[in-house]
């Protein structure tokens, strides 16, 4: 079927069912399913423990397994190879480990267990175990080393220390010591045999080194001469200490010169902004009192003083102003003032360019000196260079030369050792440190293990039937397993009806009967969330859809009709179910003229009929002639929804379960909403599934599902958060009526 176009205002069509149909995942909630449970785990956990018990009494029985064991340890080689680098003690380290795991498996090898199966003592010390193998008066070898291989004989390297633990396990206490001697002597036979050949190895393996180092020894000083040689120096440490004495006294002359350089260009500057300025030379103090000490300025000076006071005597002896040797004297004066000011401005203006080209001069100076300085430090710098490397060279060489020389006298001093050692019962690098002892307990069973391992292994298969079983089991359980099926809404779940605390009685009118009850406080809860649903949209008629018979839907529509009638809105209740209509019944009202009555003509306003609320109004189902499904699919139902919409606040229609009928699809491309009802353990997922597809297809919104007759399960919450709203209810009469 196409998927419905999106309705204006309403939501987007939801995408495609996954393949199959699938209903989702399965919610098994660990803790829940623990509290249901607890009493068959515990019963499975007292079994596994009664089992285990005669396990361990019968294995104690008919097959004890006993241990003996020697321990060995293991020493670091006298001889090992000790690097030039100085890492021998790391290296030394490894090599024991792996020299213990090498050990360990020799000491199981086919002929240390040869040896063991065909000593001649065999019989003798262990007769039970070897009676297993004989086959007319003769032990079957390969037998016995098989079962030495696969049961008897085990090795193990105790953490963190030198130890290695030779074992042998069999089911007699005498046999396994004896074992464990026999196994102890042949490997130890087989490692002295083993460390007559392996001594001269390893003293040519350090010959072999020594002659190694001194090769490298030798040639490491030639090269380390030569490097002298070349560079000609013996001190080369002392050259380096005077070249970066120089280099320093170089860089602290070239840092003055060059700040010299920076204010001579600095005072240049401003000299030459001078001699641009407009407004002239601003010449210093020192420059006009120099122009003030020259000669000529002091004579002209002296002119000017002994003309002054030769007007002042004219004047004194009554000549005027006006007279005629006055003005020659007066004007005498001033030409000798202009001169004054002249020749000041042309000395001041010649000290001016005096001490610019001076500057100049001593600022070329200086950057010559500069310039010969930078050079000098950077062919200094370059034979510091040289003479660096040459010293890293040397110093290299000087480190391994000294690393060889320890390690040559390290080989030496070994070389001798192991000539001392030779015959020391550590020259095999393994002793033995403990004997094989008679065992007090056996090894296997323990209590200790095979208790917990029955125990465990009872809750696990009943634990893992119990999985099995919740998995197999697709009904829908309770809200949760709504909610986790993709691409489902859940609406809101209603509690069943025996376990509300407030009391029994009709459940199709509960909201109206028990207002103060755990189911109608359910139902306002759904109510908030299908209102907020139909206000964004705009719808205002609803069908409630069954999935199954007995899902309730008919007491979901009557009680959320009367929930929405006590939020003071006015609701219409249809009754669509013409195959088992039943909302009259709940009503107390007459079956006839109804919905088939007004489709088929009737006056709606006969047939619509007042219940005790005056907000709350029904439409029956009608005559039982009268009733033909197929009316939900025509024109007619359409317009008498539109009519009803537009005298009520909203529209709730019953109709016959999906599973048996198909009116419920019909009457959901009609109003402008549905929903459906299940009940919790009767409808599975899968056709939850279904069904959530096919209502979604529909022209009218799926606005998801309700979980009717929800009952609580152990270890869950549903219980708590009824006892919890019942008990606040109950409070809140309680202090209402004080």
């Amino acid at each position: 079927m196409p998927t419905a176009a999106p309705r204006p205002g309403g939501p987007a069509p939801s995408a495609p069912a996954p393949a199959g149909g699938g209903g989702g995942g399965v919610a098994i909630d660990p803790i829940k399913l623990l509290m249901k449970y607890k009493y068959i785990l515990a019963g499975a956990a007292g079994v596994g423990m009664v089992i285990g018990v005669v396990l361990y009494v019968l294995l104690l029985k008919f097959r004890p397994v006993w241990t003996s064991g020697a321990v060995f340890e293991a020493f670091t080689p006298t001889s090992s190879i000790v690097s030039p680098t100085g890492i021998g003690t790391m290296e030394s380290q490894n090599e024991i480990e792996r020299f213990m795991l090498t050990q360990a498996r020799q000491m199981t090898r086919e002929d240390v267990l040869n040896r063991v199966a065909t000593d001649p003592r065999l019989a003798r010390e262990a007769p039970l175990w070897t009676a297993q193998f004989e086959e007319g008066g003769k032990i079957d070898i390969v037998s016995a080393v098989k079962d030495l291989t696969n049961n008897v004989a085990k090795t193990r390297i105790i953490p963190g220390t030198r130890l290695i633990e030779l074992t042998a396990s069999c089911r007699w206490r005498e046999d396994a010591t004896a074992l464990a001697k026999l196994l102890k002597e042949a490997y130890m036979t087989e490692l002295k045999r083993v460390a007559g050949s392996s001594t001269q190895t390893q003293r040519d393996q350090i010959q072999a080194q020594l002659q190694k180092f001194n090769d490298e020894l030798r040639d490491y000083q030639t090269r380390r001469d030569a490097l002298l040689r070349d560079a000609g120096v013996t001190t080369i440490n002392e050259q380096g200490s005077e070249t970066l004495q120089r280099l320093y006294i170089l860089n602290t002359q070239i840092l003055d010169v060059q700040n010299q350089i920076q204010l001579r260009r600095v005072s240049i500057k401003q000299l030459q902004d001078q001699l641009e300025n407009p407004a002239g030379i601003q010449y210093t103090d020192q420059i006009k009192s120099e122009v003030e000490e020259d000669p000529l300025i002091i004579h002209i000076k002296q002119q000017i003083q002994s003309t002054e006071a030769d007007l002042k005597g004219m004047l004194m002896r009554g000549m005027t102003r006006e007279h005629r040797e006055y003005k020659r004297g007066d004007s005498l004066l001033q030409g000798m003032n202009q001169n004054l000011t002249q020749q000041r401005e042309e000395l001041m203006r010649k000290k001016f360019d005096s001490n610019l080209e001076q500057m100049k001069l001593v600022l070329q100076s200086l950057e010559n000196q500069d310039r010969e300085m930078t050079k000098q430090r950077d062919e200094i710098s370059e034979k510091q260079q040289v003479a660096a490397r040459t010293l890293a060279q040397v110093k290299d060489l000087e480190e391994k030369i000294g690393n060889i020389q320890r390690s040559i006298s390290l080989f030496t001093e070994q070389q001798r050792t192991l000539a001392m050692l030779a015959e020391l019962p550590t020259s095999n690098r393994v002793v033995i440190a403990s004997d094989e002892k008679l065992p007090r307990e056996v090894s296997s069973p323990k209590l200790s293990v095979v208790l917990p391992a029955s125990m465990l292994g009872v809750v696990g298969l009943v634990t893992a039937l119990i999985l099995a079983i919740e998995l197999m089991d697709s009904r829908v359980k309770g809200p949760a397993d709504i909610a986790l099926m993709p691409r489902t809404r859940l609406l809101g779940w209603i509690p069943d009806a025996s376990e509300d605390p407030s009391g029994a009685g009709a459940i199709e009118t509960t909201f109206r009967d028990r207002p103060r009850g755990v189911i109608a406080e359910n139902y306002r809860q759904l109510r908030s969330v299908v209102a907020k649903r139909l206000g964004q949209a705009g719808h205002k008629s609803l069908a409630v859809i069954g999935g199954m018979p007995g899902s309730g839907s008919t007491s979901v529509m009557c009680n959320m009709g009367l929930a929405w009638a006590a939020s003071d809105k006015k609701v219409l209740l249809i009754d669509a179910n013409f195959r088992r209509p039943g909302t009259h019944r709940i009503f107390a009202l007459r079956e006839t003229p109804g919905l088939a009555d007004v489709l088929t003509g009737a006056s709606i306003d006969e047939a619509i009929q007042k219940t005790a609320d005056p907000r709350l109004d029904v439409l029956s189902a009608g005559s039982r002639e009268k009733r033909v499904f197929e009316m939900f699919s025509s024109e007619r139902f359409s317009v008498l929804l539109a009519e009803l919409k537009a005298r009520y606040d909203l529209v709730l229609i019953d109709v016959a379960p999906a599973l048996v009928a198909s009116d419920g699809l019909a009457i959901a491309n009609r109003t402008d909403a549905s929903c459906l009802v299940v009940r919790a353990m009767g409808e599975k997922r899968g056709l939850v599934a279904r069904l959530r597809n096919d209502l979604s297809e529909a022209k009218g919104e799926f606005l998801g599902v309700v979980v009717n007759a929800v009952k609580p399960s152990a270890g869950g919450y549903i219980r708590g958060n009824m006892r919890a709203t019942h008990e606040y209810q109950n409070a809140g009469e309680t202090s209402n009526a004080a």
